[in-house]
Formats: structure tokens, sequence, C-alpha cells
């Protein structure tokens, strides 16, 4: 089955990881292009991160590897107050599909979503894909923003980042902590990637992560097949489990087999191709 990834990093110095060093042990654009041939990855959302200092940088890199390789679509770094529209465009010329925001709180959140509203009109023309790692308490304060963005595509990361869990919520309990998330799943364009799954689990490398399972049957549920991306979270993810581990979210199983063309790379690829 083709797939395409909706959410990896590549960084020029490697990810340095709980041990100081990328956990794919190499240059990670090298290994990363081993592991898509390998996997029949064709398409790539590489989301970009500046925010801390020794990841500054990081757009440019994207930049540069996405006007070599037709396979990446970059997403850029943006700081939760966003950017001006000059700067927007300065991204598109530069090759940028889309934009990520890191939201670790709900006074970010609050920022963000000004900048969102403020801006609507450029980000819906651009058809702009927006990736936002925000969990509940954040994710709360953007439905009226994400709202008026009815032009792009909205994507969540990491399950809409529930938290670890000591063991498997009850479904009544998985459905309260994503609540916020859920009441999105009204709007149309807002999706969410089955991803980072081991950020779920107590220990991490739980795998396969069965406190994620009520999560992901949830979001089944109130997103449908057509709106969950499958994402490798590379290198990062390597940090817990093997590669391979990742291609194998909990609660995906029991697809058909369109539901998982859909899930590992329809998806994503039907967004891109808006553009």
């Amino acid at each position: 089955m083709p797939r395409a990834d909706a959410h990896l990093h590549l960084f020029a110095d490697g990810y340095p990881g709980r041990y100081g060093r990328s956990p794919a042990g190499g240059d990670e654009f090298a290994v990363y292009q081993t592991l898509r041939r390998e996997h029949g990855i064709d398409r790539a959302l590489v989301v970009g991160y500046e925010g801390e200092p020794g990841f500054a940088g990081n757009n440019a890199h994207l930049a540069r590897l996405a006007a070599e390789h037709d396979w990446i679509a970059p997403l850029a770094y943006l700081p939760a107050t966003g950017t001006d529209r000059n700067g927007l465009d300065r991204l598109r010329t530069a090759g940028f599909v889309g934009v990520a925001a890191y939201l670790p709180d709900p006074a970010s959140a609050d920022a963000f979503a000004d900048w969102a509203a403020g801006d609507a009109g450029p980000l819906n023309a651009a058809a702009t894909v927006v990736s936002l790692n925000a969990g509940p308490e954040a994710i709360g304060r953007l439905g009226p923003a994400l709202a008026a963005l009815d032009g792009c595509v909205v994507l969540f990361s990491h399950l809409g980042l529930p938290g670890r869990q000591p063991a498997a919520p009850t479904p009544a309990a998985a459905g309260a902590r994503l609540a916020p998330l859920t009441e999105l799943a009204a709007l149309p364009h807002v999706g969410v990637k089955v991803s980072g799954l081991y950020a779920v689990s107590d220990p991490a490398h739980d795998h396969p992560h069965a406190a994620a399972r009520p999560f992901v049957d949830l979001l089944l549920d109130r997103f449908g097949t057509r709106r969950l991306y499958w994402g490798s979270d590379f290198s990062p993810s390597l940090d817990h489990v093997s590669f391979a581990q990742t291609l194998h979210p909990v609660g995906l199983d029991q697809l058909s087999a369109a539901e998982a063309a859909d899930v590992f790379g329809g998806n994503l690829r039907r967004a891109l191709d808006r553009r």
C-alpha cells in the first residue's frame, strides 16, 4: 500500500533526542530516504520547528530540501503570534505549503487565534495546510478562529496530545479528555494525525501503545477515516519505537482496504492536491 507521511521532521544537524544525538543513527535525510523507499512513502508533510535556539534555521533547511525533492511538502515553523502578510508571501515563494505552530498553553492558543482570524483571507486563498501541536487546554480556545480558516486544511498532531496515560482510559474518560478536539469535528476542514502514540503511553516504549486505543477509537468515530492522517513522527519517535512500529498504529488494523488507503496516504495526497 503506497503511503504518505503526514508528520515528520528533518533537521540539518539531527534531532538531539534523549541521548544527545539523533535516534535515526545517521544523516536524517539520508536515513528517511531509505525508509521511504523501503515502505513506499511517496509524499511527506515535513513539519518545521524553530522553537528552541538549537533548531534555528530549520525553515531554511526545509526550503532547500523541498526545492530539490518533489516528495517533500514543507510546513514553515511560526511562533504563536504568526507573521505578517509579507511574511506569508515570502514563505509561499520559498515553497512552503503551509505553516506549523506549537501551542502549549491557553495563552499561546489565544495569540495564534488572534493572528489566524486576522489573516484568514490570505491563508484561505492559498489553501494553506495548518499543522497544530496543541493539547486540549489550548484546543478549546481555537474554535472560532479555525472556523474562519475554511479554505485551509487544519491538522492536529499526535491525536490532539491527550497526555500520557498510565493505563487505557475508559471511552467516557477519553471522550471527556478530547472533548475540545472532537467538538471541532463539525468543521469539515479539520483533521487529526494518528502520530506520536508514544506520547500517550507510560512508558513511552510500550508498543503497541494500548493506552492510545480509546483515543484512536474516539477519533475514528467523530472524524471518520477521511479526516485521519497517519504520521511517523520521524525522527523523534525513534527514541521510543522502531520506524516499522510507527507504520502500524493501534486501532487501525480493522480498517477496510479503502479506509486504510485514505488514512495512510490518500487523505494527505488530496489535501496537498487542493493546492
